[in-house]
């Protein structure tokens, strides 16, 4: 690595010494383990309202599966590959069984219309890894198959991304569980996964072949357990690497994350978020029991997903972390515990897919008296405050005083699916433009009929219609009269809350007056919802009273709570 090496070789050196006079100061460093450092002063990133850069929570008609899952995706111009375990497609909005047309799990889709694209291979495996070439004009797929279109393919294929044929003259063969991750760069196509041998010749989770004729290349980094994640440094000469291993290639520093030279294989121990993310293990019944699920990069960065299923000195991270182009310097950590899976960079919003139950570090909702998991998250990319004290700590890591991303008031209703065995909704993103897709194992999305794939859009067709959730005699309140002496009538209701909108606007209308006699507007999420006051200073005296509440999201949505009488004041 010559020069590079040494120049980020330094990059670590200075940045320790920046951590050390944190330590010093009492702030935490960013390694593994609980963090002990109650003095640590922080200043909570804000919950956002949502802008022009996020996507609304209206789901979008998309092609979907007929039961098995999505489990993983990339785009190419306005086509979407998506794969995973299925046997057919169905019609956008189709019910179960219905409209049916035959795919063997992989499909396309073009993410401007939602319609399936002719492209159909037949793979007689389960596929888990997607990527695509350069220059767009072929797709790799990855999994656990002997056959593709007919054909003796083992774990690994070139398929060409406008007629799903096999692209002639690349026949690699991978031995083992499967691949299941994949990366291109050049003339390279990188595979990581649980395997022994690629082409004959021993590798162990990692091997790389060149693109034109499927050659072994001498690319042979190696781990001790499964990799599940692969991306391009977008800014240096690395591969990052992600899955629950404990060591790559003996460094046993790199645990759950690690980077390596993408010529030579080398690890390159100047990448610095293997030094802050901690997530493997190969000792005892920890073995396997921590992971980063998925990782994704912009011009800018590379972000990855964290689960664990042990305590926080086997995997530090549930939840997400964006790592500076380059140098891997840890730009933020959002610490919400739940495992967390896909992820996806627009270059100012992260997209993430989870089981999220307790994130009040982030500004989002705490652990609640009966367990609420909510299943996706949308941050800014760059970081907006820091982390306080983890409440869930010491089994998990307290990350208190790191970098932090601002979340958005961004929550979609998913119902899980069962057929992967890991019970969850979404498990990869994707996206371009405008758009994203999510795909998974999910039944439904905002309670409408969305099965393992869905758009969503920050200009969704006829506009954003998600309006405030609670209406009629679901949401009503108190109307009392004011003081003695005092004019009017004080109007009282629990604030409403909307999926895509933080600051909703209150209007109180009374049954005898054309116009709002009071307007107001108020922050609530479905977790903490303020009693919302309002003032009638017109109210007449001596006629009996009604009055109804108007909630207003940010494009115009509204709903109308139940009538609040005088007879219901206490």
């Amino acid at each position: 690595m010559g020069n590079n090496s040494a120049l980020k070789r330094a990059r670590k050196a200075a940045f320790g010494a920046v951590v050390g006079v944190l330590v010093v100061s009492g702030l935490v460093s960013f390694g593994g383990g609980a963090a002990v450092a109650a003095e640590v002063s922080s200043s909570p990133p804000p919950l956002l309202q949502r802008d022009e850069n996020v996507v609304t929570s209206d789901p979008i008609p998309t092609v979907q599966i007929d039961n098995g899952y999505m489990w993983a995706q990339t785009t190419i111009g306005s086509t979407v590959y998506a794969v995973g375990k299925f046997d057919n497609a169905r019609e956008p909005k189709a019910a179960p069984g219905t409209a049916l047309t035959a795919r063997s799990n992989v499909l396309a889709y073009d993410i401007d219309t939602g319609a399936l694209l002719p492209f159909a291979p037949t793979v007689n495996g389960v596929i888990k890894a997607v990527a695509a070439s350069p220059d767009g004009s072929r797709i790799y797929i990855g999994g656990s198959f002997n056959s593709v279109n007919g054909k003796d393919r083992w774990n690994i294929a070139a398929l060409d991304a406008k007629t799903g044929e096999l692209v002639p003259g690349f026949v690699p063969s991978i031995g083992g569980t499967g691949v299941y991750a994949l990366a291109t760069s050049g003339t390279s196509v990188y595979a990581g996964g649980l395997f022994t041998q690629a082409n004959s010749t021993a590798r162990k989770n990692l091997t790389a072949f060149d693109a034109s004729d499927g050659v072994l290349l001498p690319w042979a980094p190696t781990t001790d357990l499964q990799v599940d994640a692969m991306v391009m440094d977008p800014a240096g000469a690395d591969t990052i690497i992600g899955g629950r291993f404990s060591q790559v290639s003996g460094d046993t520093t790199m645990r759950g994350l690690g980077a390596v030279d993408k010529t030579t294989g080398a690890v390159d121990t100047a990448w610095l978020a293997s030094d802050s993310i901690k997530n493997g293990s190969n000792s005892g019944t920890a073995s396997g029991k921590a992971g980063i699920f998925a990782l994704t990069a912009d011009d800018t960065g590379v972000y990855g997903t964290g689960w664990v299923y042990a305590a926080a000195e086997v995997g530090n991270l549930e939840g997400t972390f964006a790592a500076e182009a380059g140098t891997g310097e840890i730009r933020w950590v959002a610490d919400c515990i739940g495992d967390h899976y896909g992820v996806y960079s627009t270059g100012k919003v992260v997209y993430t897919t989870s089981h999220t139950h307790s994130c009040g570090t982030m500004g989002l909702h705490p652990e609640q008296t009966e367990r609420v998991h909510r299943y996706s998250e949308a941050f800014t990319a760059d970081a907006r405050g820091t982390l306080g004290h983890q409440p869930a700590a010491p089994n998990y890591k307290d990350w208190v005083g790191t970098p932090a991303p601002s979340a958005y008031n961004w929550t979609p209703d998913w119902a899980v699916g069962v057929t992967s065995g890991l019970g969850q909704a979404g498990l990869s993103i994707t996206g371009t433009g405008n758009m994203i897709s999510i795909g998974g194992e999910f039944r439904s999305v905002n309670n409408g009929q969305f099965e393992g794939i869905v758009r969503f859009s920050t200009t969704p067709p006829g506009g954003a219609k998600d309006k405030p959730r609670l209406s009629g005699d679901s949401w009503t309140g108190t109307v009392t009269p004011d003081a003695e002496g005092a004019e009017g009538v004080t109007v009282t209701i629990p604030a409403n809350w909307d999926r895509d909108d933080l600051t909703l606007t209150y209007e109180l209308h009374r049954s005898d007056s054309p116009t709002p006699v009071a307007t107001t507007t108020a922050d609530a999420t479905w977790w903490n919802r303020p009693d919302i006051t309002l003032v009638d200073l017109t109210a007449p005296s001596d006629t009996p009273l009604e009055y109804t509440v108007v909630a207003k999201d940010a494009d115009g949505n509204t709903a109308t709570s139940g009538g609040i009488a005088m007879g219901a004041m206490n």
